[in-house]
């Protein structure tokens, strides 16, 4: 079966691939996710998944071009509903992309995050097979996020700290500000490397442009 998968990380490919190859689906990728914020965090995340393809091939049809308005026009971002919001953006994208270019079924990374509205997901991708005629592959392996975080880990991939939208990203890091001025000098880069990641991996996924 050919299937398209969204997805919105490298890091939550890693073990969701390996699962779904054993079962049999020829995997196609799909990176579209206008949600994430600031420019340079949407590089880094472009960037991880070519570094994920070094090491593991995978067809993957990058959408580049930064998507900030998109998002803005079709999340009500002053609600309470803006992820579900965010999914049906990128999940409507998803199945419409596989129906029109003869894909058997589609699904998303999302549903392999521990972080993630789970039903939501489930819920919103069903409707979105039946509206577009295209089946929904649903497959609940949470339980794998510690093993999909450590195969990042091991493959030296950027491993980011929030969802990806300005609001996740402001919820992530607010009570987190001065534990990056702790110390002697204005810029304590051991308490940074602690939020950001390790400096490898910063330089490996070009985290300063």
């Amino acid at each position: 079966m050919n299937l398209l998968l969204h997805i919105c990380c490298a890091c939550c490919l890693c073990a969701p691939l390996n699962e779904l190859r054993k079962e049999g689906f020829e995997v196609t990728g799909l990176f579209y996710n206008p949600n994430i914020h600031p420019f340079l965090e949407f590089r880094r995340r472009l960037k991880a998944l070519r570094v994920f393809q070094e090491s593991d091939p995978i067809p993957v049809i990058y959408y580049e071009e930064y998507g900030i308005r998109e998002y803005l026009k079709n999340v009500d971002y002053e609600g309470d509903d803006r992820c579900a919001d965010c999914y049906a953006l990128r999940l409507k994208f998803t199945a419409d992309y596989a129906k029109k270019n003869g894909f058997d079924a589609f699904t998303s990374t999302m549903l392999f995050s521990v972080y993630q509205k789970h039903e939501q997901l489930k819920m919103i991708s069903e409707n979105l097979s039946r509206e577009h005629e295209v089946d929904f592959v649903y497959r609940d392996y949470r339980p794998l996020s510690e093993c999909s975080h450590n195969i990042a880990r091991k493959k030296m991939i950027y491993r980011q700290g929030y969802c990806g939208c300005v609001f996740s990203e402001y919820e992530r890091y607010k009570d987190t500000t001065r534990e990056l001025y702790k110390g002697n000098s204005p810029y304590n880069k051991e308490n940074s490397r602690k939020i950001l990641g390790t400096e490898k991996e910063l330089q490996r996924c070009d985290c300063f442009g």
